[in-house]
C-alpha cells in the first residue's frame, strides 16, 4: 500500500521537494502520514498537495519582499497541523520579529491536541524557538479582541457560510495594508459563498496567481 501510494504521487512529492523544501515536511507526504506518541496518524485523503505547495510559494515569495521590522501570521483551524507546519517553515525564515497565533476551538477536544503536539515536534526538528499562541475558542469572538495587526491570515475553519463570512470580515479589520488572506476549501459552497459576497463588498481585495517566481493579479 504504501509502496502504491509513493508511485502514485510521486510528481508531488517533487513539488513538495521544490516549493516547500523541507525534510520534516517532505516525510510527511512521503509516508503520507505522521507519528504522535508512537501512533501513525494517516493525512486525510482530500489533502491536496499543490495547494500545499502553493501556500508554501506564496508566503516564500511575501516574505522575501517584506521589509518590516515584524511579520505576523494568523491561522483559523489547526486541526492535525499539516498546514500550520508549512507556514511555520516559511515564517522561519524571516529574520526580524515573527508571531504566529492560531485559533482552533476543538483543538483539545475534536483532534486531541495533535495539531499542537504536530508543531511541537517541528519546532524542535528546527531548533526554533518560536512561540506559538493558540487559543481554543470560536473565530468569531477571538479575532475582534486582537489588539495586534496580521501580514497573513490563513482561513481554514469552519465551512458555514456565516460563519466564513464572519471569518472574513474580522480578518479584513485585523489585516496590514498590503497583507494576505488565504482562504481553503474554495470549492465547498458554504465557503464559495461567503467569499463571493466578501469580494463584492470588499472589492479592493486582488485575486493572486504566481508566475515567474513573483505575484500576478
Amino acid at each position: 500500500m504504501a509502496h502504491t501510494i509513493k508511485e502514485k504521487y510521486k510528481t508531488e512529492l517533487l513539488a513538495v521537494n521544490k516549493y516547500i523544501d523541507n525534510s520534516y515536511i517532505y516525510k510527511i507526504f512521503y509516508d503520507y502520514g505522521f507519528t504522535i506518541n508512537n501512533k501513525f496518524i494517516p493525512l486525510h485523503s482530500n489533502i491536496n498537495v499543490y495547494e500545499a505547495c502553493f501556500i508554501s510559494q506564496l508566503c516564500n515569495i511575501y516574505i522575501s519582499k517584506n521589509k518590516n521590522k515584524t511579520l505576523n501570521i494568523l491561522e483559523i483551524g489547526l486541526a492535525y497541523g499539516t498546514s500550520s507546519l508549512i507556514l511555520i517553515n516559511q515564517l522561519l525564515q524571516f529574520k526580524n520579529k515573527k508571531l504566529f497565533d492560531i485559533i482552533d476551538p476543538n483543538q483539545s477536544t475534536q483532534w486531541n491536541s495533535i495539531g499542537l503536539e504536530n508543531i511541537k515536534l517541528f519546532l524542535k526538528f528546527m531548533n526554533s524557538k518560536l512561540k506559538i499562541n493558540l487559543y481554543e475558542e470560536s473565530s468569531v469572538t477571538a479575532i475582534p479582541k486582537f489588539k495586534k495587526k496580521y501580514d497573513i491570515i490563513f482561513i481554514d475553519g469552519s465551512h458555514t457560510e456565516d460563519i466564513v463570512i464572519l471569518d472574513l470580515i474580522n480578518s479584513n479589520n485585523k489585516l496590514k495594508i498590503n497583507g494576505l488572506i488565504i482562504i481553503d476549501d474554495v470549492l465547498h459552497s458554504g465557503v464559495k459563498n461567503a467569499l463571493l459576497n466578501f469580494t463584492k463588498k470588499f472589492s479592493n481585495y486582488n485575486r493572486i496567481s504566481i508566475k515567474n517566481n513573483n505575484f500576478f493579479t
